[in-house]
């Protein structure tokens, strides 16, 4: 189990204990991961690459074949951490038998544009103030590379992720891997039409936006994502 990025990591942190704890009820080993530089994981967040948290997806894939052996693997990962288990998935060996991919991020500029129009967002709730007025008493505007949300995306992280512009389903499904999609409704028109045999597609019909602090008022474990869960086994 993979996490998102900033603060979709913190606000989704209970469907991970929660999940987790479901799975293991079921008799699962369960291995949830921080990447280098994020929660308890060592690391500068700064210095991080995409392609540097596909390694540490790939090493946990080899800790849990050793933990589970002769037991088939599933993953789940929100956000850009399923987008990391997209990648990952296509290198991994023996390949996972299923994939659940969470709001992943397929477009990386759409997906920059959102954390900064939600740190504006979250600025003007906390200080009962528009943007404007707030750029006017001094306020800094965000901009990436650079540290929105209290987070900080680096230079090789930013750069990878402004190129992301679809998720490998064509390659995962040649492999064999199940993937379960779940996207809100904007994004599922764009994907009906073109999805491989292997790709299940699950449309959130009430998604939540996990970079606002309005997520915290939130039941913010959503009972979809068990269900699809444990659904895959």
């Amino acid at each position: 189990m993979c996490r998102p990025f900033g603060q979709e990591a913190v606000r989704t942190s209970p469907i991970y204990r929660a999940g987790s704890d479901r799975l293991a009820r079921e008799g699962c080993t369960v291995l949830a991961i921080d990447h280098h530089g994020c929660g308890d994981s060592p690391g500068e967040l700064e210095t991080q690459t995409l392609d540097g948290w596909v390694g540490d997806s790939i090493a946990a894939h080899a800790q849990l074949l050793a933990d589970a052996p002769g037991k088939p693997i599933h993953w789940f990962g929100m956000g850009i951490g399923a987008t990391v288990l997209a990648q990952a998935a296509l290198i991994a060996e023996p390949a996972p038998r299923c994939v659940v991919l969470w709001e992943p991020v397929i477009d990386g500029s759409r997906y920059m544009a959102r954390l900064i129009a939600s740190h504006r967002e979250d600025l003007c709730r906390e200080m009962g103030r528009p943007w404007n007025q707030l750029l006017a008493l001094g306020e800094a505007e965000p901009v990436l590379p650079g540290s929105v949300l209290g987070f900080t995306l680096g230079a090789g992280l930013f750069a990878e992720v402004e190129r992301l512009k679809a998720l490998p389903l064509a390659a995962l499904s040649a492999r064999g891997i199940r993937v379960v999609l779940a996207v809100a409704p904007a994004e599922r028109d764009g994907l009906a039409g073109d999805l491989p045999p292997q790709v299940t597609l699950h449309s959130i019909e009430s998604p939540i936006n996990w970079m606002s602090t309005v997520a915290l008022g939130t039941a913010i474990v959503p009972q979809e994502i068990p269900r699809t869960l444990l659904g895959t086994l």
